[in-house]
């Protein structure tokens, strides 16, 4: 996956190949937005400072379109969390250049996880396990454990939407105009408090960005604290397999 790791569950360690596939778009995110930060002279124009955002997000949308590219090339199952990323990473980074719009490239983790925990939540309400219907290929495990870890991981997608929402409102610049829709304003132009708490007082970005790949460890201690609980219901190989 991109921004967020792959939380495939796979008893099976992955191979390199798809693990640069995970890990490569965040890296040339990081990569292109770290470059131009050190490097590049202050001011307006398309190879500054200020336009480092911009660059890399254009570098994420690139490398996500790749990996798909890449996984169709060799006649690889492209995981429908790939696709779900993909289509937002390429949406929320259109709007981001094309608008000049930095809002929307914050915002973007948020929708993309919380995209998750609505499908999965979701579709639990709805008595389907798209979860399951995700990962039975790896675990043969009991319908209640399949509902329990599907349940765990759209609260923690809901955590991820929460944790990227404080970050970028508490370490990022405000943006030079609002982000509103249906006359709701969800990107103010002016700092302002929240349970004591300044948001938008900050230029510090960089601390956002980096961020992205920071979620890759938080989403592996997730995945080791679920292991036992996985572990104990394993019912081994399905027969054939």
């Amino acid at each position: 996956m991109t921004e967020t790791p792959e939380t495939s569950g796979d008893a099976k360690s992955k191979n390199p190949t798809n693990l640069w596939a995970e890990l490569g778009p965040t890296i040339a995110f990081i990569a292109t937005y770290t470059i131009m930060g050190r490097f590049f002279p202050e001011g307006d124009g398309a190879f500054t400072k200020d336009a480092a955002i911009f660059w890399a997000t254009g570098a994420l949308m690139v490398s996500t379109a790749v990996v798909i590219i890449y996984k169709l090339l060799n006649k690889e199952k492209i995981p429908p969390m790939l696709i779900l990323t993909g289509s937002v990473v390429g949406f929320f980074g259109v709007l981001t250049i094309a608008l000049q719009q930095e809002a929307f490239a914050y915002i973007k983790p948020t929708i993309i996880n919380s995209l998750f925990a609505i499908v999965l939540l979701g579709g639990l309400a709805m008595g389907r396990n798209f979860w399951k219907m995700m990962l039975e290929h790896a675990f043969e495990l009991p319908d209640f454990a399949w509902n329990t870890l599907t349940f765990r991981w759209g609260l923690f997608f809901i955590f991820l939407a929460l944790l990227n929402e404080f970050l970028w409102r508490y370490f990022c610049p405000l943006p030079d105009s609002p982000l509103a829709l249906f006359g709701i304003t969800f990107v103010p132009t002016e700092a302002y408090s929240l349970f004591g708490v300044d948001f938008g007082t900050r230029d510090q970005e960089s601390v956002w960005a980096w961020m992205k790949l920071g979620n890759f460890f938080v989403v592996a201690a997730f995945m080791l604290a679920n292991l036992p609980y996985t572990m104990k219901h394993w019912q081994g190989e399905k027969p054939g397999a």
